[in-house]
């Protein structure tokens, strides 16, 4: 979707839909539960520079949100931009990109298929669950999702 054709036209409806479902959908129900473990790090199983990526990442993307919601609700971005340090400025440059776009499917579904098993076991999404293999193209997150579900 681009943002800035859509506001050219005062179409404020479309991309506020579509940001809303990125950040509780996506951003929110998957990437924050993801990497909270490695923001906080506080049990330090995270080197310093894996919890620092993830809140450059963290503050990378609210800038980013911040920026594409500005034109919907300008005062409350201007707040909280302000308070955060962060400057509003002109739409980032984008290209298009499906490079990455198959892995958030890959992660979401794997978040969704341990969420779903722990509520069959009905435990608690916190409790550990064994005998859960982590498909290869996602080895490269292991870290990341073993701590947030609790693999053993």
């Amino acid at each position: 979707m681009n943002y800035e054709k859509n506001y050219d036209k005062y179409d404020f409806h479309h991309p506020a839909l579509k940001l809303r479902y990125f950040l509780w959908e996506i951003f929110a129900s998957h990437y924050i539960e993801l990497i909270k473990n490695r923001a906080y790090n506080e049990e330090e199983k995270f080197t310093i520079e894996e919890m620092h990526s993830a809140h450059y990442t963290l503050h990378f993307l609210m800038e980013r949100f911040l920026i594409l919601i500005n034109p919907i609700i300008p005062q409350i971005t201007t707040v909280i931009s302000n308070s955060l340090k962060y400057k509003i400025t002109e739409f980032p440059n984008t290209k298009k990109t499906n490079e990455k776009l198959e892995l958030i499917d890959k992660i979401t579904n794997f978040n969704k298929e341990i969420w779903k098993r722990k509520k069959e076991k009905n435990i608690s999404l916190r409790a550990p669950i064994k005998d859960i293999k982590i498909p290869k193209e996602l080895q490269i997150y292991e870290k990341d999702l073993k701590n947030c579900h609790n693999l053993e």
